[in-house]
């Protein structure tokens, strides 16, 4: 029995496609097929159903299944084991947040290839529910999301900052000047504004609606950073996490607008699935993380 067979078998248990598996792998569809094949001929019973285009595991397949897991897990473990810490290799699949990314990640990026320079990162930015599901099919190893606390059974939580998120407007605007601003002025301004979907985003369009106000933005944009931009050119007012901005609003480059019936925290939190075992590129990531919110 291989271990990539072993491998290829995990893959299609959790993307239920042959087809994602091949294109996944790099191997053609016809290898991916001959390779469970092979693996159901030498355990004497058939590990998928076939049916259409649908791909499920059959019962002595979902037997399986756990021993796969710690076939390969052991494996990795054993490599990892005899390889000296300066020499972690291998891959790292991180999916995150947008504005982590633009924000934590470049410098996060330079200290961790520093010190491992010969593990590929994979990186994916989206939604906190298309990351943990992700996470769940063992399509990422970490997840780096901002959003409200997430308290779930199945996430290991390893690393937890609280982050203010706030009002913004170029200098030059009139309630730049104002010591304290009324929920209600705000839906008759101008706004740019990230997603629906966006965890900020989102628990602003609920504060917003308990008053029985609502923010209709004439722009919304995926990407936090190019809206601060934006605000800063006069374009208008947003609503964005503070670490996105604190350079600006310290250059005087932007204005916090003061909303006291607006008050929002995120927190920006690494995960990973507590079945999943922690390989040395994700442990020296969890470090990395950890030691920049102890700077911050």
């Amino acid at each position: 029995m291989e271990l990539r067979t072993v491998n290829t078998f995990l893959h299609i248990a959790e993307l239920h496609s042959f087809s994602r598996t091949a294109r996944q792998l790099g191997y053609s569809q016809s290898a991916v097929s001959s390779q469970i094949a092979q693996l159901e001929a030498e355990l004497g019973t058939p590990l998928f159903d076939r049916v259409g285009k649908t791909v499920r595991l059959t019962d002595a397949g979902q037997t399986f299944l756990g021993y796969a897991r710690t076939l390969l897990e052991t494996a990795q473990q054993a490599q990892a084991a005899l390889q000296p810490a300066q020499q972690v290799r291998g891959s790292l699949r991180i999916a995150l947040a947008d504005s982590v990314c633009s924000t934590f990640l470049p410098g996060l990026l330079q200290r961790y290839h520093a010190r491992c320079p010969q593990v590929e990162l994979v990186l994916h930015t989206a939604s906190t529910d298309e990351m943990l599901q992700l996470l769940s099919t063992n399509q990422v190893d970490l997840v780096y999301t901002l959003d409200q606390p997430l308290l779930q059974p199945a996430l290991v939580l390893a690393a937890d900052v609280p982050e203010p998120v706030c009002f913004i407007a170029p200098p030059q605007h009139p309630l730049a000047q104002e010591s304290v601003l009324p929920l209600d002025i705000l839906p008759r301004q101008e706004f740019l504004l990230t997603e629906r979907g966006m965890s900020y985003r989102d628990a602003l369009d609920q504060c917003m609606a308990a008053h029985g106000l609502a923010i209709h933005p004439y722009l919304e944009l995926g990407s936090a950073a190019l809206l601060c931009q934006m605000v800063e050119q006069g374009m208008g007012l947003s609503f964005l996490p503070e670490y996105i901005v604190r350079s600006a609003l310290a250059e005087g480059r932007l204005a916090r607008l003061n909303v006291p019936d607006c008050t929002v925290m995120m927190h920006r939190q690494l995960f990973y699935h507590r079945d999943k075992w922690v390989t040395p590129q994700m442990n020296v990531f969890i470090e990395l993380v950890r030691q920049g919110t102890q700077i911050k």
